[in-house]
């Protein structure tokens, strides 16, 4: 199984998972970047966009969803979600404008498309794609069917959680089976208190359908922290402006290590905006 970091934060996030035989199931979780950057981006790891078996979409914001229509059009991609948040794709295609994660709307690439391929994967539940488990679980933002991913393959779990304002119990029985854990660690509470975004918009992102922040991340880690359970984690859709990677780091570790977590078998990373952290199962042997 492999992962890859194409791009995480509010400029865009994709991420791909690949498994099987020759890596032969290949997945994105999430299309936020343009056509063109992840063409790029996945050519750097010899992949090619007709290879994408699917396109696994957390929510509808233009930052996880904005290369759908092209790909579509180009592959004939299929779009693997929620009902609802497949509607509300469709109708953001159809108005030929996006949400953004601000609220703003962002006009989408212009595609004419008939119809829209989708795979329903209702929240809550499983399915098997290719090589890959795909669990379906409910997270906490401001959209219409927010989901995270427990992804399985060969033995692995990889749980992806972002775009959340709080972590619930549901999500943390999730999140404990996970060998990677991709979590989201958006800001640093005082920075974005004390930053340029207007007061609207810092209290969407403090409240329980917006972000979680440093400390959210490290309190809801500690919750679920084993010494023989996660061995490698992520944080992932930083905010440019209310966090850096050096910061987000060290929020997290201080964290755990004051509350006597050993963190010597857990490898942590922090998610640049551009291509960023390579997990391959294959290579840990």
């Amino acid at each position: 199984m492999r992962v890859v970091s194409l791009g995480s934060g509010s400029s865009g996030n994709a991420l791909l998972v690949e498994a099987g035989p020759q890596g032969r199931t290949k997945l994105l979780v999430d299309a936020g970047l343009s056509v063109k950057t992840m063409m790029k981006r996945l050519g750097q790891i010899s992949i090619e966009l007709s290879q994408i078996r699917g396109v696994l979409v957390t929510h509808e914001h233009s930052d996880h969803v904005s290369a759908l229509p092209t790909l579509i059009k180009a592959y004939a991609t299929p779009i693997i979600t929620d009902p609802r948040t497949y509607h509300a794709i469709d109708a953001s295609v159809r108005a030929g404008s996006w949400r953004s994660d601000t609220g703003r709307l962002v006009a989408t690439q212009s595609v004419e498309l008939d119809t829209l391929p989708v795979e329903e994967l209702p929240i809550g539940e499983k399915r098997l794609i290719g090589d890959i488990e795909v669990v379906s679980f409910a997270t906490s933002h401001d959209a219409v069917a927010p989901c995270g991913y427990l992804l399985k393959a060969g033995g692995w779990r990889i749980c992806i959680v972002t775009d959340t304002g709080h972590v619930t119990a549901a999500m943390l029985e999730v999140m404990q089976h996970a060998d990677l854990l991709i979590l989201e660690a958006n800001h640093d509470k005082e920075r974005l208190l004390r930053g340029p975004y207007p007061w609207h918009l810092k209290k969407r992102i403090l409240s329980e359908t917006g972000h979680l922040s440093n400390e959210q991340a490290a309190e809801a880690i500690l919750r679920i922290w084993r010494s023989d359970g996660m061995r490698w984690l992520w944080l992932a859709h930083l905010s440019r402006t209310n966090n850096t990677p050096e910061l987000a780091l060290y929020s997290v570790r201080e964290y755990l290590l004051t509350a006597g977590a050993n963190l010597a078998r857990c490898q942590i990373a922090a998610l640049p905006p551009d291509m960023g952290q390579m997990w391959d199962s294959t290579r840990l042997w």
